[in-house]
């Protein structure tokens, strides 16, 4: 079965780890995994941020996905999706308000963004659970009102939110869910059994998860083969428009 990551980074980490585009790489030939979305979550320049993840698919063509990480805050955000959605070819965009420091339903420049990037027929990414800066209900709110963009919930709104972000991928079309560092089982159980298994999407969240666990973790959940092989391929084959 090929694995595709849909969600991972690249750039040095708080703790000093560099993170780079030849250690990932080398992780996923360990781990067996052929492609990977990243996004770099590293400093505090989205331009070099993004340029960073650019030159990472030109080193790794075929092997790393982009996704443009923006900060809605910026005067330059629609600048950046344009660039990297077109000229660049990345895949998606990474939102994450907890880290930008913004309420999503309290940023109105975020509907702006959305439309434009609906015209690339690119999905969004972005982080839920953790802060009450980022939860599954405020990016629901947005989803809903763009249902021709998809939305992926990465960690499946973490240990404190998960249960919202089910629900609501359950009940909205264009909501999806990502895997990484959703360790109950039970609320991954719940998913597997209640989301449509075209919206469920397995990543590793590298290099702040382990491949090892995120893989490991499925060998205890009943999961049939046909959807097993969307979660690990086909799901991210299709969003990454491939």
């Amino acid at each position: 079965m090929m694995i595709r990551d849909f969600h991972s980074h690249l750039g040095r980490t708080s703790s000093g780890d560099a993170s780079t585009p030849e250690a990932l790489i080398k992780t996923m030939d360990k781990f067996e995994v052929e492609q990977v979305g990243v996004s770099c979550l590293s400093g505090n320049n989205m331009e070099e941020q993004n340029l960073y993840v650019y030159e990472a698919m030109k080193k790794f063509p075929g092997r790393i996905i982009g996704y443009a990480f923006i900060n809605p805050k910026s005067k330059n955000a629609i600048d950046e999706i344009n660039k990297n959605l077109d000229s660049r070819g990345m895949a998606g965009v990474k939102f994450h308000s907890w880290k930008h420091g913004y309420y999503p339903d309290n940023c109105p420049i975020l509907d702006e963004l959305f439309t434009r990037i609906s015209e690339y027929e690119a999905h969004v990414q972005t982080h839920v659970g953790t802060s009450p800066l980022s939860t599954p209900e405020a990016w629901g709110q947005i989803a809903k009102r763009h249902p021709g963009v998809p939305v992926v919930f990465t960690h499946i709104g973490y240990y404190d939110q998960g249960f919202m972000a089910v629900e609501l991928a359950k009940n909205t079309a264009n909501i999806y869910l990502e895997t990484s560092g959703q360790y109950d089982s039970w609320l991954l159980q719940k998913a597997i059994d209640e989301v449509d298994s075209n919206k469920i999407l397995f990543g590793t969240d590298w290099p702040y998860k382990y491949h090892s666990i995120e893989l490991e973790k499925f060998k205890y959940l009943n999961v049939d083969k046909v959807t097993n092989e969307k979660i690990f391929n086909e799901n991210a084959r299709r969003l990454w428009g491939l």
